[in-house]
């Protein structure tokens, strides 16, 4: 696996991208109009329990009102900072969990986490997680020891990330005890301050991006900047990193493949075709054999289809970043066995995706459900904005009821007209019967395809 790194000039924000086998797996670009706000910590004021809801809304800085689920309030919040009950008005310390959408502010919890490169500093837990990468059960054991030794310590609880593997256990206390005098600090900014505020910035920084981005898969990086070499070398010493002054996105294809990866359709090399339509509620996606033709069995052309799918599918879900309830139409198969290969398929690869998934199989119908947290904003959402014309749908009204429309407009032809002018939208021009739009309103006509909208069609009359 391969890191590219940039930046389009020192003062700008960095941005990686991952490559597996010369092919795009992971990508973080930043967002210049509006950064993103995932893990911040914020002094925030309830505004108003809604029972109904079992949430509350609570004033951010800005005056924007964030999401707190009741079940999100955490007993041990309460009890370290001495509150029976929390009420309306009532200053409070939440962390960011999802970032909002279009018509959806954010999410927050009160069950702070705050990341290092090695750990996660847990305040208001007493449990020890061990990230599900780490499969090698003598590292989960060794690492687990660590965890209880710190969070003896700490009284609190710990995550330990993947890095820990590499790293040698004093440089984990090390930082164990740099994140508890950050966490001091919040909580004395809390203490002091009346005013709703942004205390604890988990930014987009270049630190943060190669500490997301420098994993033990990563063999080699790439990057155009001076900086970004040193602080990954300083992240991982023994990384090869290689300097170049042209923009290495460029260099391996990104731009292109990115672009690619936005598509509705996406053909398999078999033949297949995954389809992703993405609503409101949910991400759906389906796969069907498209121009695959082969004499083998429907039972095993399915089987070869879908499992190339499935690892299709968990790669576009982590490089665009799509998260909430996702529902997978496969090709369907009878024999269970199939099914469960699949299954065994999708849960494999999505060990590689750093949000947390959740599988739950199959459906009685026979559709595949699974969750990927959601946590900043798709890549859908920071490329692409609302068509205008259509508002989302991807549809407008069909060129058929559109010139219907126009036909009625004889009943408008003044009783002098000599002639009329006709504009369309291009799309429209071949759909168009000139001798049938002659015949009904009786005068030459002119027609021009310059009209903006599909929808509608501009009449102008000469007297």
């Amino acid at each position: 696996m391969i890191l590219l790194l940039k930046k389009d000039g020192e003062n700008e924000k960095a941005q990686a991208a991952l490559i597996e086998n010369g092919i795009l797996a992971e990508i973080f670009i930043s967002d210049d109009d509006e950064e993103s706000i995932a893990g911040n910590i914020y002094i925030g004021k309830i505004e108003k329990f809604i029972p109904a809801l079992e949430a509350a809304f609570v004033k951010l800085p800005d005056d924007e009102n964030a999401f707190l689920r009741i079940k999100d309030i955490k007993n041990e919040y309460l009890n370290f900072f001495g509150i029976s009950k929390l009420q309306e008005c009532q200053k409070i310390l939440v962390q960011i969990k999802k970032e909002g959408g279009n018509t959806k502010g954010p999410q927050v919890t009160t069950n702070i986490g705050i990341p290092g490169r090695y750990i996660v500093y847990m305040p208001f837990s007493k449990s020890i997680g061990i990230s599900r990468k780490i499969t090698n059960e003598n590292d989960r054991k060794h690492l687990r020891e660590v965890g209880e030794k710190l969070k003896s310590k700490y009284n609190c609880g710990f995550i330990l990330r993947t890095s820990c593997v590499e790293s040698k256990e004093e440089y984990i206390e090390k930082e164990a005890e740099e994140l508890h005098k950050k966490w001091e600090e919040i909580v004395n900014t809390f203490k002091r301050s009346r005013k709703t505020k942004l205390i604890h910035k988990e930014s987009d920084s270049d630190e943060f991006v190669v500490r997301e981005f420098l994993r033990k898969e990563v063999e080699q990086v790439i990057t155009n900047s001076q900086k970004l070499k040193v602080i990954s070398k300083d992240f991982k010493p023994n990384i090869p990193v290689k300097l170049i002054e042209s923009d290495p996105f460029e260099e391996y294809n990104v731009y292109k493949q990115i672009q690619n990866s936005m598509k509705r359709i996406h053909e398999l090399p078999s033949g297949g075709e995954i389809v992703i339509d993405k609503t409101e509620a949910l991400t759906i996606i389906d796969v069907n054999s498209g121009h695959y033709t082969s004499s083998e069995s429907h039972e095993e052309l399915s089987k070869k289809i879908n499992i190339e799918a499935a690892k299709e599918i968990c790669r576009l879900i982590r490089l665009r970043n799509i998260g909430g309830i996702i529902i997978i139409d496969f090709i369907d198969m009878k024999n269970e066995e199939n099914r469960l290969e699949i299954l065994n398929a999708i849960k494999s690869e999505t060990l590689k995706d750093k949000n947390k998934i959740e599988v739950y199989g199959f459906t009685q119908l026979g559709l595949l459900e699974m969750a990927r947290k959601r946590t900043s904003k798709s890549l859908d959402e920071k490329m692409t904005a609302l068509c205008p014309v259509c508002n989302g749908t991807g549809h407008v009204m069909s060129p058929k009821f559109v010139i219907e429309r126009l036909l009625k407009e004889v009943k408008n032809k003044p009783k002098n007209a000599k002639e009329v002018i006709i504009k369309f939208h291009p799309s429209l021009k071949e759909f168009i019967n000139k001798d049938l739009l002659r015949k009904t309103f009786k005068v030459p006509i002119h027609i021009h395809f310059t009209h903006l909208d599909p929808e509608s069609y501009e009449i102008t009359w000469k007297i």
